[in-house]
């Protein structure tokens, strides 16, 4: 039984740094964003700054909710802030990977690979999935 907590452990916290590598691309994002808002030959400023510094925010929060969910993975603690970053991780990979699907769409021919959604979507999917799979798992009761 105790081989079993240790790659459990391992896999969480893996997790968790995937969380906090999406947290940290969706700042930089956001970051872009802003700074292409502020520039002077920018065309849609007001938008682009108002949407980046909301993103920013949002990103921020997420951010530092990975950071707590990879401290607590590394003290042996779940909690249950994996799951809810899992969640908003697929939710949002399939909220790309629908936009993606309505972009191709618009190509002509079905090419998928030219849609620059596709690979952010499917690695937030894949994520999402697998951390949510692995905190089910963990919160299985276990029948002895």
């Amino acid at each position: 039984m105790g081989t079993d907590r240790r790659p459990r452990g391992t896999a969480r916290s893996i997790i968790s740094l995937g969380h906090l590598a999406v947290g940290g691309a969706t700042l930089v994002f956001a970051g872009a964003m802003i700074v292409s808002g502020r520039a002077p030959n920018a065309e849609l400023d007001g938008v682009l700054l108002g949407l980046g510094l909301l993103l920013a925010v949002a990103a921020t929060l997420f951010t530092c909710m990975a950071l707590l969910a990879l401290r607590r993975a590394h003290e042996g603690r779940g909690g249950v802030l994996p799951l809810i970053l899992s969640i908003v991780e697929l939710v949002v990979g399939g909220a790309l990977a629908a936009a993606a699907a309505i972009a191709v769409q618009g190509y002509g021919a079905f090419e998928p690979w030219r849609s620059p959604l596709l690979l952010p979507s499917a690695l937030l999917v894949a994520l999402g999935l697998a951390g949510l799979g692995l905190e089910v798992v963990a919160r299985r009761p276990e029948l002895h």
